[in-house]
């Protein structure tokens, strides 16, 4: 699937399902109700949340994912992209800046309609993020 039709894919998700949370190395192929994915994953900033306009969310450029659980509870490796991310209310980007590296735990619900960033943290600007599939293996 071309890169920006899998973009528009995971979006056009995102914004039909009430957003929340995602990630596991160890998952099953079926969803438990309530059962959450947790991803700790690394990403450059693209833009910071603006102010009084909804839910705070920041856009990522995020390194791909080869072992994505879809909301069909299958495995469906998803490629790096750019992406809006809603935060948690508990997560500040006080000290951050667009261009600044993070490591961030994304937390995904699919039976909730959540996706969500539980905890972020800035990384030095010498850390390599690897944007391709094949170099994000388990």
């Amino acid at each position: 699937m071309p890169r920006h039709l899998l973009f528009i894919t995971v979006l056009i998700c995102s914004l039909c399902l009430p957003i929340a949370g995602c990630k596991s190395k160890n998952s099953s192929s079926s969803i438990k109700q309530g059962f959450t994915y947790v991803y700790h994953l690394k990403g450059i900033i693209r833009s910071l949340p603006v102010p009084m306009q909804g839910p705070p969310s920041i856009m990522i450029k995020m390194q791909a994912v080869p072992n994505w659980i879809g909301i069909n509870g299958k495995v469906t490796p998803m490629e790096a992209m750019t992406m809006p991310c809603q935060l948690a209310k508990t997560v500040s980007v006080a000290d951050l800046a667009v261009g600044d590296k993070i490591a961030f735990t994304y937390k995904v619900n699919w039976t909730q309609d959540r996706m969500l960033i539980t905890d972020m943290k800035k990384l030095p600007p010498t850390t390599v993020i690897n944007f391709n599939l094949s170099t994000n293996g388990p």
